[in-house]
């Protein structure tokens, strides 16, 4: 699938490199990745479909150079919560259709939504469900990595917080409104369905806002589940073999 239009990467980090090498092969526009130190720039420039800007993300002498007003989606993604705010709010202004700062402290949240501003998680592996939200459309109608907005919730936890989930197998990780969609660990994400949970993994979930509220239960009611046709599985291949 491709996607028409530009896109802004403004700030260095890893959810930044991570943002242009799963938008850069998928995108019909230009993708711009603005960076602040000069060799930095010179090594973006080197990736393909990519055009590297050596520049604060603050400075408005280089976002104004960037075609704002042609803007599909601007993602401000340094390190730090102010900049990538003030830069998100100037392309919103300067004309961007969808405008993101990544955003550290969780107080902020509910103010840079309040301005027309999606925050993003911060992430190594929101970076895959970021550029998965702008690639499909159809899909960000019904998720959001935000607080507000859509009837569904995607959410990165730690398998360590639910213990009851390391050993399971990802295809057998869901219920009615709940489904665990994805596992990053080893440095890699995984969708297959015989993935095995390990204990430093980090979870991708998606579930219906409705169950909020018991959250926690849903996924240790999940968890027990799994487990027990983990069990059931092992034991007929045991008979089996």
């Amino acid at each position: 699938m491709s996607f028409k239009g530009n896109i802004v990467i403004a700030g260095h980090s890893s959810f930044s490199w991570a943002l242009v090498e799963q938008l850069a092969p998928a995108i019909r526009g230009r993708l711009y990745f603005v960076l602040p130190d000069h060799d930095q720039a010179t090594e973006a420039s080197l990736e393909a479909n990519v055009i590297a800007v050596h520049g604060q993300v603050t400075d408005t002498g280089v976002l104004d150079q960037l075609d704002l007003a042609h803007c599909s989606a601007f993602i401000a993604s340094s390190r730090e919560d102010e900049p990538n705010i003030l830069a998100a709010l100037y392309a919103k202004q300067h004309g961007a259709q969808h405008s993101f700062a990544r955003v550290f402290n969780a107080e902020f949240m509910p103010l840079v939504s309040s301005l027309g501003v999606t925050p993003l998680q911060t992430s190594h592996t929101a970076a895959a469900f970021t550029a998965l939200s702008l690639l499909k459309p159809a899909v960000s109608e019904l998720v959001q990595l935000s607080s507000a907005g859509g009837r569904f919730v995607l959410e990165e936890i730690e398998s360590a917080d639910y213990p009851e989930l390391v050993g399971c197998r990802l295809g057998n990780l869901h219920a009615e409104h709940l489904h665990i969609i994805a596992v990053a660990q080893g440095g890699d994400v995984h969708l297959g369905y015989a993935t095995v949970v390990s204990s430093d993994a980090k979870l991708i979930v998606m579930y219906d806002r409705q169950i909020t509220s018991r959250f926690p239960q849903e996924m240790r009611g999940v968890a027990a589940q799994a487990a027990q046709r983990l069990s059931e599985s092992l034991r007929v291949e045991k008979l089996v073999s």
